[in-house]
């Protein structure tokens, strides 16, 4: 019998049917966790009073129209967020978060010097969101259409 060398060697080989087993549970609760705090920031800048922060935060950035783009941001954060966790055209909005949280990254953490830390987090997740795709429990897969 010839190894996959591919497949990594587990120092517990026995371990090896729960991770595999666990892998999709361990996937949904990354998509579930990050596009569900990710629609709360939506949410609450949209409902909560938040615009006019980012608004103001956007025009002093030089980001124009600062408007319209606050609210798409705002959009993309609350309805993409819901359709990530819900695993729905996944890998698009995943690289869209993506890009969106590396402007934010480049343009204001970096910049401050703080707070930079949990938004590589993000970047990471939804890197991997975007290339991986919805996974096996997502709407995605369900309706049979990953794109």
């Amino acid at each position: 019998m010839t190894e996959n060398p591919d497949k990594p060697r587990l120092l517990l080989p026995f371990l090896g049917p729960l991770y595999a087993a666990l892998e999709p549970l361990a996937y949904l609760f990354l998509r579930l966790t990050s596009g569900l705090v990710m629609a709360e920031f939506g949410w609450r800048k949209l409902f909560g009073g938040g615009m006019a922060r980012d608004i103001e935060l956007f025009r002093n950035l030089g980001l124009e129209p600062a408007v319209p783009l606050a609210y798409f941001t705002s959009g993309l954060e609350l309805v993409g967020g819901i359709a990530i966790a819900l695993g729905l055209l996944t890998r698009p909005l995943a690289f869209m978060l993506f890009v969106q949280l590396m402007v934010i990254l480049v343009m204001v953490m970096i910049p401050r010097g703080t707070g930079y830390h949990l938004t590589v987090v993000w970047l990471g997740s939804y890197a991997l969101m975007a290339v991986h795709g919805g996974g096996r429990l997502s709407l995605d897969r369900w309706l049979g259409r990953e794109m």
